[in-house]
């Protein structure tokens, strides 16, 4: 009898363990997924617009003068966007070396024909330390660093190009405001606008 109690704790133990190998090693997985670098076929995949899902947002309005405007907008999600992750020294608007990496995927995705004619929001966005004001300037100065890098570099068009700073507004992981994952540039698709 103790000799199979024994042995039920032992294989309820090698359970335990290779569950908790397994459930490690996904987290793993997910933290190498999230931190290597985009291909410039992966940008282009997420960015080229998606057939419309027939969801819309309406506005309207009737302005004064006799000027009436009515009309649908594209459903938020119908937004081909990409979150990047573009390194910067710290407390600055200058590349590191792995933000030269990911530029370069980047600048080639914009080139590709695929993507020809369309317009992009570059958004910068910050972590939630520090003040929300020089928070916003911090991230404006960096999506103006994109734009500038992908003219130069790249020879994208700069009129294609929208730079804004959200700052710490729009975190990914509000629970955890320092967390890395909020420190990014997102690049957005404008062309379900057009």
């Amino acid at each position: 009898m103790i000799m199979r109690k024994s042995l039920f704790g032992a294989f309820v133990g090698a359970i335990f363990a290779i569950s908790g190998s397994v459930a490690s090693a996904q987290d793993q997985t997910a933290t190498t997924q999230a931190t290597q670098p985009q291909t410039a076929d992966g940008i282009v995949s997420a960015l080229i617009p998606k057939k419309p899902t027939g969801g819309v947002r309406s506005f309207g309005r009737t302005g004064t003068r006799g000027i009436s405007i009515t009309g649908d907008l594209p459903a938020e999600d119908d937004f081909p966007s990409i979150d990047l992750t573009i390194n910067f020294e710290f407390d600055s608007d200058q590349l590191t070396n792995d933000g030269w990496i990911t530029m370069q995927a980047l600048g080639r995705a914009l080139q590709d024909p695929r993507l020809d004619g369309m317009d992009f929001r570059i958004a910068g966005h910050t972590d939630g330390r520090g003040e929300a004001g020089y928070n916003e300037d911090l991230s404006m100065r960096r999506a103006e660093a994109v734009v500038n890098h992908l003219t130069l570099y790249y020879s994208i068009n700069p009129q294609r190009l929208f730079p804004i700073g959200y700052g710490e507004s729009q975190l990914v992981d509000p629970a955890n405001p320092d967390a890395a994952i909020n420190r990014r540039v997102e690049i957005i698709n404008l062309s379900p606008l057009s």
